[in-house]
């Protein structure tokens, strides 16, 4: 699972992405729980909706909002 980071006007996001090799595979965006409540890209739920989508060919991308994990800046 390839790492990506995005860039934007309040630094960059981590995130972890997987593309499906499937000609017009869906895409599942997962977002994690709150931050302020110890959420993350990570969380063993999100984790698994991850494996999950991928298994089932999805492109699928989840990654840490601001102040998370390596994301930059504040929630």
């Amino acid at each position: 699972m390839p790492e990506v980071i995005f860039n934007g006007p309040e630094g960059r996001l981590e995130g972890r992405y997987h593309h499906s090799n499937r000609a017009n595979a869906p895409v599942a965006l997962l977002l994690h729980p709150h931050p302020q409540h110890g959420g993350t890209m990570n969380n063993k739920v999100i984790f698994q909706l991850y494996r999950n989508f991928v298994s089932r060919e999805f492109s699928t991308l989840r990654f840490n909002f601001r102040g998370v994990g390596r994301s930059q800046g504040r929630f």
